[in-house]
């Protein structure tokens, strides 16, 4: 209770206050935005500085290092104020890890590379023969495409690519990039030097194989890359056009594992609106631990996709702090996206909402640098072009131009591409330059720039906020619409 005091000594004060200078007692002014961007970097450095760590091993798809990243960030989640939207244990109390279970299968012999045309046939064996650096089913086909190393892969063909003797990793790295970016069925290469030495020590083991959800037939979009003994290589690009190639062997079920989704859920204030939903999603998965890497076997991973897996949290931060959107807003963070996806594909065949309901997905994929194509302090939008989505977020301040990278197809590259398939507006914000750390043990903490990263996050806080609570709904242009 404010004391009472007689009218003669409230005359004084009042004087007092409006004859003293102003400068000693200053007008408040808006705060200084450095003290949030202060802070905000040490939240980005913290969670980074967890989730790209050794200790975290990579966090490989599928494996309890992944369980770990899911559980860490559903715990951020809760700490947010969000709601879970995971299992629900034996009480019916939901949690915000979402376990995903996969069956796995294995070959109980040396899967063969086979060439056919008409009643003639070549065969090549694994271990003997050739060798296999990538592989998502037990068996692809296609007929054969013999190209030179800046030819273009077609859709569904097994393409044979011929290359220099000098050939180094990277461009071995960019040709499997771009088969995979056309959708190709597989690429066979002339072996290494390296791929030479390793098959010839007789030890290598069957080509391992990535589960697939319970239930699900073989995905018909798999991918292989082959390194084909040099006599054998020459033998298979003098091949006719026409020739099939196929590539597998006999297979049988092994125990089953499981990959994890990271969910929370911010309810929207407008019972109306809330039906509405945007999603903000990443992937906590990375490629684990590579015994053959050399002296680092470590895939930190802390670019692809710590990075966005960050964003995502930091974003849930802030809009969970302010008032509440009008629309629904489901933060999620996807298990074994390196591995065809699993995570995604299975949230969205058990989406807690219709699809027709998700207003438009943003995924966030390697913030972590700085990419020299587009202005500083700039990211990209992959589609761009193909909806109405990022010139409108540009329009309320995101710092988003078109992807300046078109020929990688990166739009096809991520989680988002499942959701875009089903007719959801979906995106992914990254501003990966192409840099030579991709996929490789060197993509660690040391190389990421905090700064850069932290205004990124920031500059996307208000536009996601506007999106979550204004009556725009993002759709695709004429034709742009993704199809199969």
């Amino acid at each position: 209770m404010i004391p009472r005091m007689n009218c003669a000594r409230v005359l004084s004060i009042a004087l007092v206050f409006a004859t003293t200078p102003t400068t000693l007692f200053p007008q408040r002014t808006a705060r200084s935005p450095r003290p949030q961007l202060q802070k905000l970097e040490k939240d980005i450095r913290a969670q980074l500085g967890f989730l790209a760590s050794d200790a975290m091993q990579g966090r490989g798809s599928g494996t309890g290092f992944e369980r770990i990243a899911a559980e860490y960030i559903g715990s951020q989640f809760r700490q947010f104020g969000l709601e879970p939207a995971g299992d629900a244990d034996s009480s019916g109390n939901k949690g915000f890890v979402e376990k995903v279970v996969l069956e796995s299968v294995k070959f109980t012999e040396p899967p063969l590379l086979t060439a056919t045309l008409g009643k003639e046939s070549k065969q090549w064996q694994f271990g003997r023969d050739l060798l296999v650096s990538f592989l998502r089913v037990p068996k692809v086909s296609g007929e054969l495409q013999v190209i030179d190393v800046d030819g273009m892969p077609a859709k569904g063909a097994i393409v044979v690519v011929r290359m220099p003797d000098d050939s180094d990793q990277q461009m071995r790295q960019e040709i499997l990039r771009k088969a995979r970016s056309m959708q190709a069925a597989g690429v066979v290469l002339p072996e290494s030097e390296a791929n030479r030495k390793t098959r010839e020590a007789g030890n290598v083991k069957l080509p391992a194989l990535p589960g697939r959800l319970r239930g699900d037939p073989d995905d018909a979009a798999g991918f292989a890359a082959i390194s084909l003994r040099r006599d054998a290589f020459n033998a298979l690009a003098a091949m006719p056009p026409g020739t099939r190639v196929d590539f597998g062997g006999p297979i049988q079920p092994i125990e089953t594992g499981a990959t994890w989704n990271a969910v929370g859920v911010l309810h929207g204030a407008d019972a109306r609106a809330a039906k509405e939903v945007i999603m903000l999603s990443a992937h906590l998965d990375h490629l684990g631990v590579n015994e053959a890497a050399g002296a680092d076997t470590i895939f930190n991973g802390a670019d692809d996709d710590a990075s966005g897996c960050v964003a995502v949290l930091e974003l849930a931060r802030a809009l969970a702090s302010g008032k509440r959107p009008r629309r629904t807003i489901y933060f999620v963070c996807f298990g074994s996206e390196e591995r065809g996806g699993y995570g995604a594909r299975f949230f969205i065949a058990h989406s807690p909402v219709p699809l027709t309901n998700i207003v438009a997905d943003v995924t966030f994929e390697m913030l972590g640098r700085p990419d020299a194509k587009v202005k500083p302090n700039t990211l990209w939008l992959t589609g761009y072009e193909r909806s109405t989505l990022g010139p409108e977020l540009a329009r309320h301040g995101a710092l988003i131009v078109a992807d300046p990278h078109p020929e990688q197809n990166f739009f096809q590259r991520s989680d988002n591409y499942a959701l875009a398939l089903r007719g959801v507006v979906a995106h992914t914000v990254s501003s990966f330059g192409l840099h030579t750390d991709y996929h490789r043990p060197t993509d660690d903490l040391t190389r990421i720039d905090f700064k850069f990263m932290t205004h990124s996050i920031s500059s996307l806080i208000e536009p996601i906020r506007w999106l979550a609570n204004t009556r725009f709904r993002p759709a695709w242009l004429a034709g742009q619409a993704p199809t199969r």
